[in-house]
């Protein structure tokens, strides 16, 4: 393994050991509300800005942080041992690729004490990032920004362990709808220092949106636990998963499939350009059908297609927001 971490170039090292590819969509669902709190409530522009980059560090520092700590508990060592096995069974070429890279602290990219250095350096970057908006934002940015990393950070860490304790799902399912929901509402919000209160704007589409993505997320944690079953078993893991069996998990996952895509009819509601969203349905329906014929290696098929779903479906809302901005603006003429 340690070989093969320094037989590849600078740039694939850095990529396998921040694997941004796989933490876009976290930036992309901090995009999604900063993006439509832009298009319709006009805030300042630094702060579109600012919030995604800030929720980018975070997210990769989360991701880092949750390698290590997997590493760690060495349960990624026993998940990944059959890894080239686990690549063939994804159907998708692009999903495979982004999806089973593999822990990097196992690959020998990266070693424990150089994880904590890029640790503390992220959080740090991401704290100075913060700095004006929190002084735009007020106290509550520092709230959501402390129940964000506490979430994300405990998700693997000690002395909590959210994720092995049944609660992964649950923990990024909230992470995730925050993501959407605060960054539009940090985007939007009126802080007034001398009274130390704020103002924001709630939008019921960015609130069922973000529910959206929230259920997705939790159900792409679900599916994945559910593809590294025996080693949280031999790690002694008490996932949902594991609690209810692949059997009982399958139905819990499409139930949270039905409630996402009543969630998207509920949008269309709202607005018919949301129709879009429904243009993620045939990765959803391939997912569904594997649960359902439970084929060879059909645990380790389904979680990259919940993850390009979730995905799939921020850029489908940004583009329905877009088409929904342009309309609004020819009916002015």
């Amino acid at each position: 393994m340690e070989q093969a971490g320094r037989d590849i170039s600078f740039a694939r090292r850095v990529n396998l050991i921040f694997r941004f590819s796989y933490t876009f969509p976290f930036f992309m669902a901090s995009v999604c509300g900063s993006l439509f709190a832009f298009l319709f409530y006009h805030p300042q522009l630094f702060m579109v800005v600012l919030i995604p980059l800030v929720v980018l560090l975070l997210a990769v520092f989360v991701n880092f942080s949750n390698d290590y700590f997997d590493h760690r508990s060495g349960v990624d060592r026993i998940r990944f041992s059959e890894k080239e096995e686990m690549m063939k069974a994804t159907d998708s070429k692009v999903l495979r690729k982004i999806y089973w890279e593999g822990n990097p602290f196992d690959n020998g990219l990266v070693t424990d004490r150089q994880g904590k250095v890029i640790m503390a350096a992220l959080l740090a970057a991401a704290a100075v990032l913060s700095v004006p908006v929190i002084m735009y934002g007020g106290w509550i940015v520092a709230v959501f920004g402390a129940a964000g990393v506490f979430l994300s950070y405990y998700y693997t860490a000690p002395p909590l362990d959210l994720g092995a304790r049944g609660l992964g799902e649950a923990d990024v399912a909230v992470s995730f709808f925050m993501l959407v929901f605060c960054s539009f509402f940090v985007a939007t919000i009126d802080f007034d220092w001398e009274t130390l209160s704020f103002t924001g704007v709630f939008s019921v589409e960015i609130f069922v949106f973000a529910a959206i993505v929230g259920t997705l997320v939790g159900l792409m944690r679900l599916t994945d636990s559910m593809s590294g079953q025996e080693a949280h078993i031999a790690n002694g893991e008490k996932s949902i998963s594991v609690r209810l069996g692949l059997d009982g998990a399958v139905k819990v996952a499409k139930v949270l499939i039905v409630f996402a895509y009543s969630l998207a009819a509920a949008m269309v509601c709202l607005s018919p350009t949301y129709i879009l969203l429904f243009l993620a349905l045939p990765l959803t329906l391939k997912a569904w059908k594997i649960m359902t014929e439970k084929g060879g290696h059909w645990t380790l098929r389904i979680p990259p297609f919940f993850f390009g779903t979730a995905f799939l479906m921020e850029i489908l809302f940004i583009a329905a927001a877009v088409v929904k901005q342009v309309f609004e603006i020819g009916s002015l003429f």
